[in-house]
């Protein structure tokens, strides 16, 4: 019974989305409904209380991005789906760059920098004051209602949290403190860090000796997402030396612990192996599989040691 109730849930909730969709193609003019200015897109957003969702394609260069387009973002009943919630933006990034002429789209690639966009197609969900709350990279081609779905997810979950973030406010001392710790921790992958910037304060009255821990662990957290994009940096250069440096500093400042001291200590090992440095990089292997031999980084350290050890 239990095994037949989800999709039994997900027939209702596509179903729901597909009467509405419909009834919203009948009367809303979906021709252009896809903004193609950002600023624009917050300003309506603001005034109508409602979420963006912004969506980078490069279509010049992506397949994936020229089907996602045309089999999901621009049918209406999608575009018609999410109208309630969000005010869509569609930014397309063009990569090459003819000499002599400049792409009426080469403002995009500006704004895709701005948002560190790696990969297309991805996508970014914002507040309706602008502040990115989630992103998601790739595309599943589930067709224009089911990834509609999938996008009010996005949204509704961020209702739920706004609401748990009452509702611990509504609590005192180290409980409200141990609710805004696990909101802290929950925030999805990509979010703006100012989300939680109030919260922080928070718990740093409530739990001013950080006895809970929560404060420097979550430093440490923040440190190492600046130490990943250093080392990604550092790495097109081959200078294995300054990636040795950073994690060395990194350690030093945050001293993480468990899984993230781990991640922190592998670059560090890849480097040293790069650079063919082996009695340092035996020690960096070993350093790694004391914390978690049976951890992804782990059985690599496990691997790349005994290759160093068969030289």
């Amino acid at each position: 019974m239990i095994s037949g109730s989800k999709p039994t849930r997900l027939r209702k909730e596509n179903s729901s989305v597909f009467r509405s969709a419909l009834a919203l193609v009948l009367i809303l003019p979906l021709q252009g409904g896809w903004l193609s200015d950002l600023k624009e897109a917050k300003k309506q957003a603001s005034e109508e209380k409602k979420d963006v969702y912004v969506v980078f394609l490069s279509t010049e260069i992506s397949g994936a991005c020229v089907q996602f387009k045309k089999r999901v973002l621009s049918q209406d009943l999608f575009q018609a789906a999410i109208a309630d919630r969000f005010v869509p933006v569609l930014l397309d990034v063009p990569l090459k760059q003819t000499p002599g002429m400049v792409s009426p789209l080469a403002a995009n690639r500006v704004v895709a920098e701005n948002f560190g966009v790696e990969r297309y197609p991805t996508a970014f969900f914002l507040n309706s004051k602008g502040l990115v709350y989630a992103r998601e990279t790739g595309a599943a081609m589930n067709g224009p209602l089911k990834h509609a779905a999938k996008v009010i997810r996005r949204s509704k979950d961020q209702v739920a949290r706004l609401k748990s973030i009452e509702e611990a406010y509504q609590k005192n001392g180290l409980e409200r403190a141990k609710s805004l710790m696990a909101l802290v921790k929950s925030t999805p992958r990509g979010a703006d860090p100012s989300l939680n910037a109030e919260h922080l304060e928070e718990l740093a009255k409530l739990d001013p000796d950080d006895s809970l821990g929560f404060r420097k662990d979550h430093l440490a957290e923040m440190g190492f997402a600046d130490l990943d994009r250093a080392i990604k940096e550092v790495f097109h250069k081959d200078s294995y030396d300054e990636v040795v440096k950073l994690v060395d500093d990194y350690v030093t400042r945050f001293e993480p612990k468990g899984a993230l001291f781990q991640k922190a200590l592998f670059p560090k090992l890849a480097a040293l192996n790069h650079g063919k440095q082996t009695a340092e990089a035996i020690k960096a292997a070993e350093a790694v599989i004391a914390v978690d031999a049976n951890s992804s980084h782990g059985k690599l350290a496990t691997q790349i040691l005994k290759r160093l050890k068969s030289k």
